[in-house]
């Protein structure tokens, strides 16, 4: 159905299966009057949008509900629309595939879109702003299970935490126990947490995404994550860069390679948040990790630092420089292995340290006293 240009008010459209719902770009407005959701639909195979303005300015959507509100729909296309004012959700998406294009969200109390155990949705090239709570969450009700989702070539820009917390809320794109999940070639900025959170995904790649404005960690792996991958991005004026934490949670496995993270800033979002969360710190690996080729500038408390219960670790070949200390070691009973082997470090106070807990351990390991360690391998490193 071809809809023309103006404003149609309306509340709780129930599309069957089939629909296709077509107007003038930036000239038909279907706008809300009372309770939400404007448009919704369940059980269908195929349903598609295109070129159509949801406003629900006029109305109330409940919380947890999206203006689009979509559930068990296997074929959802939605491709130059403008979802905007939506009291709670922008989009909401649950166990649905398909393809979310070219939109545009702003100015939504909530997530701007929030898909639950999805059946591997292309989220390609929209533009998504001024959101309440996140930018876009893909949650998963079991840990692990299979996604695909695809989320790039996307901007997502100011996100604040209406809803507080300390870490659920605030985020670009938030994968909660998704599994098979990319994120890649976004463009993410000034949000009020981080720019990707990883809580408990399993395989979540993060490449090739320019991020800028973060009160937090820029990208977390944490509480259970699995397998995850920080690949040639960017990070710029945040509280800290790259963590994969949480490794007594189960967080297990990680690459780090070949990001960029400069001009980090203090910042403290939570007030209860003290030293130990690693501020001003370019990376923090806890187990089975491998960091290489990453370029980490100042100002800035440590480049890398190799935590937990530091078990099979390896920062190679990066490059650190404008910070107090190069990479930090913790150590203690039980630590496992780790090598820090030909990274290039500029550091202030000591290019490679020991740690117990928070305590410093007097000494710079590139010149002696590695040796005391003996699952520690510390060569070839150029400081200066």
């Amino acid at each position: 159905m071809s809809l023309p240009a103006g404003e149609i008010t309306l509340a709780g459209l129930d599309l069957p299966d089939g629909a296709i719902l077509q107007g003038v770009p930036g000239r038909t407005v279907l706008k809300l009057s009372g309770l939400g959701p404007l448009l919704s639909a369940t059980m269908a195979r195929k349903i598609t949008l295109e070129n159509l303005v949801f406003d629900g300015a006029g109305g109330v959507t409940p919380k947890e509900k999206g203006l689009l509100d979509f559930t068990d729909v296997i074929d959802l296309s939605i491709r130059g629309c403008v979802i905007r004012r939506a009291s709670a959700r922008g989009v909401m998406l649950a166990r649905c595939g398909g393809v979310f294009a070219q939109n545009e969200i702003a100015e939504v109390g909530d997530a701007g879109i929030y898909s639950r155990d999805g059946l591997g949705v292309d989220f390609d090239n929209n533009h998504i702003h001024r959101c309440g709570d996140n930018g876009l969450v893909i949650h998963a009700t079991s840990a692990g299970r299979y996604d695909g989702s695809r989320i790039r070539n996307s901007l997502v820009e100011d996100v604040d935490n209406r809803s507080g917390g300390n870490g659920p809320y605030g985020n670009g794109v938030l994968v909660w126990g998704a599994g098979t999940i990319r994120v890649e070639r976004n463009r993410i900025y000034r949000c009020a947490y981080s720019a990707v959170r990883n809580n408990a995904g399993h395989g979540v790649d993060v490449i090739g995404n320019d991020c800028k404005g973060f009160r937090e960690k820029a990208m977390y792996a944490e509480f259970g994550a699995k397998n995850s991958v920080f690949r040639d991005n960017r990070v710029e004026d945040a509280g800290a860069g790259i963590a994969v934490a949480n490794a007594d949670k189960g967080t297990d496995g990680a690459i780090v390679s070949g990001n960029t993270i400069i001009s980090m800033k203090e910042s403290h979002p939570d007030p209860e948040f003290g030293p130990q969360m690693l501020w001003l710190t370019g990376i923090l690996a806890e187990k089975n990790a491998d960091i290489t080729g990453n370029k980490i500038v100042g100002p800035g408390w440590i480049g890398i630092a190799l935590g937990g219960w530091r078990e099979n670790l390896r920062a190679e070949a990066n490059e650190i420089s404008g910070v107090d200390y190069g990479v930090v070691l913790a150590t203690g009973e039980g630590a496992g292995d780790a090598t820090v082997a030909r990274n290039r470090i500029s550091a202030k106070k000591a290019a490679v340290i020991a740690s117990a807990g928070m305590n410093f351990l007097p000494g710079d390991l590139t010149k002696s006293g590695a040796e005391k360690y003996p699952r520690l391998i510390v060569r070839d490193n150029e400081t200066g």
